[in-house]
């Protein structure tokens, strides 16, 4: 099966990622708990990671998942942003209504 170009450019930005926080495949891979090969073959398009390794690896990386999309906007980026944000926020709120019943 070939690879095809979004599986390529995904790989390429996944290993830029991994670069920038210093971790060597085998580092990456033991963190993900999965095999070193893994890592490899998401990196050169062999393979795709599941959306849940995708959240999980932006957060090793400290990068938002829409870092991972090449079709990903500054406008997309923002508003993944401000979503974060009110989360955490509505979190908080749910917290205290919660000790507020108790």
């Amino acid at each position: 099966m070939k690879s095809s170009k979004k599986d390529i450019l995904l790989g390429e930005t996944i290993k830029k990622a991994r670069r920038e926080v210093g971790l060597s495949q085998k580092e990456f891979a033991d963190i993900l708990h999965v095999s070193d090969k893994t890592i490899s073959s998401y990196e050169v398009g062999r393979a795709t990671p599941s959306f849940d390794t995708i959240k999980k690896i932006s957060r090793i990386v400290h990068k938002p998942i829409t870092y991972f999309d090449e079709e990903a906007s500054g406008d997309d980026l923002d508003l993944q942003i401000k979503i974060k944000v009110i989360e955490k926020e509505l979190l908080e709120i749910k917290k205290l209504l919660k000790n507020r019943k108790s």
